[in-house]
């Protein structure tokens, strides 16, 4: 495939884009819906959904993704809160206290009934307390919060700053995840009563307005793309359908990598069938499959040595989103091509264990991205 770096003429970008547009590390393999992403640009409301491992839950990336997109197009609010506070997790927004709460990821416990992000907040007895706090200063948001309770649960009874007090439940209480939705000004506080089945899996915070970007990032240290399937579909599916972002960022693929075993061919039909799923629960959002970075597994040499099976699972994602027409981000490319995480640890911008980046080389490459997407014809 070719890169197109240098200025062109609109005629002939209107050409490419009938069949491949590219911006920089970004292709648009003719998604369906990136027409709906370029018009919720132009109209400055946009929502990126990024789900993905250790890269997306420290939300530095998508942080500076977040910022830059907010400094041209406004911000739009808080986006996705993990339920609760995790261990090793981050979000720039985000604070959180609590007491009495228990926090369940399925990366250690994969037989829970999830939603989409794998993570769950569930009371341990009447009058736990949990707190959701902003890190700056925010508007009032408007707030889903994906629940489910089963028969006799109770409702949990909430508080905001502004001392306004409200409360959340299930519609229908048959374990089944639901959207339920109210306006709150952080902080607010949630106190369970009778709840023993009940569990909360995110908050989705916008302004009230409607209007500027939006970057959530769902992420979980040491997931892998097959983790979706630890998780209820029938919450993915409500989740999506719901929230209807503009774009789901798909950022897998380093662990998987790690992995000398891993079966490429199984790993691409799990890729198609997620992509499938999103298109199927949220027909608007346009998808980007990112690849996964280069990493070493030894620094040592001139360009350190790759882990086995990182080329191969490149390869794999950039033929699956040319086949499934999504957008693809090139994350190696974005690094420089090959043979460019040395470089990057020497300058400061990727941390020495060859897998990880500074806040300088995540915050590098959140902001190409979003040069990349704001260059969407």
């Amino acid at each position: 495939m070719k890169k197109f770096t240098a200025v062109v003429s609109m005629s002939f970008l209107g050409f490419i884009c009938s069949t491949l547009s590219h911006a920089a590390s970004l292709s648009n393999f003719n998604d369906p819906n990136s027409q709906n992403l370029v018009q919720a640009i132009y109209n400055k409301s946009l929502h990126i959904v990024q789900l993905g491992d250790s890269h997306t839950a420290a939300d530095v990336m998508t942080d500076a993704l977040r910022v830059d997109l907010q400094a041209h197009l406004g911000n739009g609010g808080m986006g996705w809160g993990m339920p609760m506070y995790f261990t090793g997790h981050r979000l720039a927004r985000y604070g959180y206290d609590n007491s009495g709460w228990s926090p369940i990821s399925s990366r250690t416990q994969s037989n829970e009934n999830y939603s989409l992000g794998g993570l769950l907040a569930i009371p341990k007895y009447a009058g736990a307390s949990l707190t959701i706090k902003a890190k700056q200063s925010e508007v009032s948001q408007r707030i889903k919060v994906s629940i489910r309770q089963g028969a006799g649960d109770e409702a949990l009874l909430g508080h905001d700053a502004q001392g306004r007090r409200f409360q959340i439940e299930a519609p229908i209480k048959n374990g089944q995840w639901q959207m339920v939705e109210f306006v709150a000004q952080l902080p607010f506080t949630f106190v369970a009563q009778q709840s023993s089945q009940t569990a909360l899996a995110g908050w989705w915070a916008q302004n009230e307005n409607g209007q500027g970007a939006i970057v959530s990032a769902l992420g979980i240290n040491g997931a892998q793309l097959s983790y979706w399937d630890r998780w209820s579909q029938q919450g993915i599916r409500n989740d999506l359908a719901n929230i209807a972002p503009d774009l789901v960022i798909l950022a897998y693929g380093t662990n998987e990598a790690y992995n000398n075993n891993v079966d490429i061919e199984q790993e691409r039909s799990n890729l198609i069938r997620q992509i499938h799923s999103i298109r199927q629960a949220s027909p608007r959002s346009a998808i980007l499959v990112v690849s996964a970075p280069e990493s070493l597994k030894n620094t040592a040499g001139s360009c350190g040595t790759r882990p086995a099976k990182l080329t191969a699972f490149q390869n794999m994602q950039y033929q699956v989103a040319q086949q499934q027409k999504t957008l693809y981000w090139d994350w190696q490319d974005a690094m420089g091509g090959s043979c460019s995480m040395k470089s990057w640890i020497n300058q400061g911008r990727a941390r020495g264990d060859g897998v990880h980046f500074t806040s300088l080389g995540y915050q590098e490459l959140g902001q190409q991205m979003a040069q990349d997407l704001l260059a969407l014809p």
